[in-house]
């Protein structure tokens, strides 16, 4: 099982009619949903037929009943989610546009009213955890520890950063073995461009692999400084970009617990993000394996 640890989102969608640069456009459509980081990477994993768990605090009213049922209903295990009046979902408006792009605002105040589950659930969690996967921006107050308990626990961690990073998430960066973000923040925190050098910036004695993510472009990793391997992005319709590094995050995390090889991780992270992008309004926001696989069977082999 994947154990995912960050916080749910409440999701308010408009989608409209034209692109970014026209400055304004219809609603087309509209949607509430249920998102975040570290969930929406579950909700993948789940999709894709393999066992995930969300191991959270979440709150009492009517909003985090819905969220938690949203995951349940989804094939997400959540039987790691303990409830606590006033740790509700985060609130978020999401506008996308007909060009594919999104721009997110949220308000995050209840993450300072959301702790860790107490001690024996996060036992129970890590017990039957293949792999955890954090989300170290929404993580709660002593997340470090449940990172360092799998990693003594030979439980490998995937880390997704996205915004600079506190004190917290810097240890979180510096604990985690997988760091899985995207290049345009590597290139903020090192002050590197190229994606070798910003790779070389975040290697640590704690690593065993950095994966670099680039939308359009695919993705840049290693599991060596010095032996970066590519992997282009494939040439699918993008139509909706959100929640597709979540995706990534998720494959990632779950052939990594499959014991795939490295490139042959990267592959499948990007096609099951790609096959996300091209999801129409209205469709469901997670991959199939059957899909992913479907994609890469498109590749020419080089």
């Amino acid at each position: 099982m994947i154990v995912g640890l960050g916080c749910l989102a409440h999701d308010h969608v408009a989608v409209t009619d034209t692109a970014w640069a026209a400055g304004k456009g219809h609603i087309i459509h509209r949607a509430d949903r249920f998102g975040g980081n570290a969930p929406n990477a579950l909700v993948t994993i789940a999709a894709l037929g393999y066992p995930a768990g969300y191991l959270a605090t979440v709150g009492t009213s009517d909003t985090g009943d819905a969220g938690v049922a949203d995951l349940a209903a989804r094939g997400v295990t959540t039987d790691f989610v303990q409830r606590l009046a006033g740790a509700d979902p985060v609130e978020a408006y999401l506008t996308i546009t007909a060009d594919g792009e999104r721009y997110i605002a949220f308000d995050n105040s209840p993450l300072a009213r959301t702790p860790l589950p107490d001690q024996a659930t996060i036992n129970a969690a890590l017990a039957k955890a293949s792999a955890l996967l954090v989300d170290a921006t929404t993580a709660p107050h002593g997340s470090i520890d449940v990172v360092r308990a799998a990693r003594d626990r030979q439980i490998p961690v995937v880390l997704d950063v996205e915004r600079d990073p506190t004190d917290a998430v810097a240890e979180l960066m510096n604990e985690a073995d997988h760091l899985v973000v995207p290049l345009s923040f590597g290139r903020r925190l090192t002050g590197r461009d190229a994606p070798e050098e910003v790779i070389d910036s975040l290697w640590g004695s704690r690593r065993s692999a950095v994966v670099l993510t680039d939308g359009s472009r695919g993705s840049y990793g290693c599991e060596s400084p010095g032996s970066v391997v590519h992997t282009p992005a494939f040439a699918s319709p993008v139509v909706d970009t959100t929640g597709c590094g979540d995706a990534f995050h998720g494959a990632y995390a779950m052939t990594l617990a499959l014991g795939r090889d490295f490139e042959a991780r990267l592959t499948f992270a990007t096609a099951a993000a790609a096959v996300l992008a091209a999801r129409h309004t209205g469709e469901p926001r997670t991959p199939t394996s059957e899909e992913a696989e479907a994609l890469i069977a498109t590749r020419t082999p080089s």
